[in-house]
């Protein structure tokens, strides 16, 4: 399966699954608008990473839609931003969970280095 595939194939389940759309736009920041039903994707990121970021933005949705998980309205205390961590890092295994199930084939090292790369922003701030 190419990356492309990957990609519609994710879109597509999210559409039937969870009636969430997928807007590919340049100025897109790599998001899920719970209310909205949206995820957001920057198309100057290369086609690998855009896929990541799917499925990282789809495991925000599986938690939230499946798990009932992180629905709380946040601000910036100390608890409120490890929740937001924990939610990230949660993002991340949902979305290789989701990859998997899929038959969606994964670069190994790739992933566990993009999830570092991104993950480091939010402890850095959540660690100010």
């Amino acid at each position: 399966m190419t990356i492309e595939e990957a990609i519609d194939n994710v879109v597509a389940h999210l559409k039937i699954e969870h009636d969430i759309d997928v807007v590919f736009e340049d100025e897109e920041l790599g998001a899920y608008y719970h209310d909205a039903r949206i995820i957001g994707i920057n198309t100057n990121e290369p086609l690998r990473e855009q896929l990541y970021i799917l499925l990282h933005e789809a495991g925000h949705a599986i938690l939230k839609i499946e798990h009932k998980k992180y629905l709380e309205t946040r601000d910036e205390t100390l608890q409120s931003k490890l929740s937001l961590l924990r939610e990230e890092m949660e993002a991340w295994k949902e979305g290789r969970t989701l990859a998997e199930r899929m038959g969606i084939g994964i670069n190994d090292g790739a992933w566990a280095m993009f999830c570092k790369q991104n993950l480091e922003d939010y402890i850095e701030w959540a660690t100010s």
